[in-house]
């Protein structure tokens, strides 16, 4: 099984985007909750390896057999790295205390999964969190878009659907300015949509 390819969680751009935000960012710990195929881990360790950043690992693997989910995390693992930086916690994010660790990725797919986890979210001291604003799903989304607009989470960067919250930090690659529910927030620009590029071919072809 070819792990590296079985599922992306963000696109290019957004890994491109976040692993640039979490190294340049103040975060010691980057804890990645709900590791699965190892997608989100793969591109922030490629992003922090040269820095003495720690990468955290989580997940419980719920869905495997007992007996199978150590052998299966630790294929994950070797799929980002082989570093001591690099930590597997084979835990549900229920129990596990991740709210210890600096930079949370944290999007959960099920939303009686993400609830208590997001309740948890809001009252800790976390310093930054990558949001995942899924509009396939309403309450997802409308639990992260009230929290943004009752101050409960400060966004810093949008990209493509993609939140960062948290204290302020930079970021090298190009953003534009603007206001997002009554926050100042920086996002990435949209790519050229294939409407765009036909309409180009037409005028230079005909």
């Amino acid at each position: 099984m070819i792990l590296e390819g079985l599922w992306n969680q963000f696109s290019k751009k957004q890994f491109d985007y976040l692993g640039n935000i979490v190294y340049r960012s103040k975060a010691k710990a980057i804890c990645d909750v709900g590791a699965f195929a190892g997608s989100v881990s793969r591109a922030i360790w490629k992003a922090i390896e040269i820095s003495d950043k720690e990468l955290y690992m989580l997940d419980n693997y719920a869905f495997l057999p007992e007996g199978l989910r150590e052998s299966f995390f630790t294929a994950v693992k070797k799929t980002v790295g082989n570093n001591d930086r690099i930590h597997t916690i084979l835990e549900s994010s229920h129990t596990y205390d991740w709210t210890q660790h600096d930079f949370i990725i944290f999007s959960p797919a099920d939303y009686n999964h993400f609830k208590p986890d997001f309740a948890k979210l809001i009252k800790s001291n976390v310093k930054w969190v990558a949001l995942d604003l899924s509009l396939n799903c309403f309450q997802r989304a409308s639990a992260m878009l009230n929290a943004i607009k009752n101050k409960e989470l400060t966004p810093r960067y949008y990209i493509d659907g993609m939140i960062i919250c948290g204290e302020a930090t930079p970021c090298s690659l190009p953003t534009s300015s603007g206001e997002f529910l009554g926050h100042k927030i920086q996002w990435a620009d949209k790519p050229r949509g294939a409407y765009v590029d036909a309409v180009e071919n037409i005028v230079k072809n005909f």
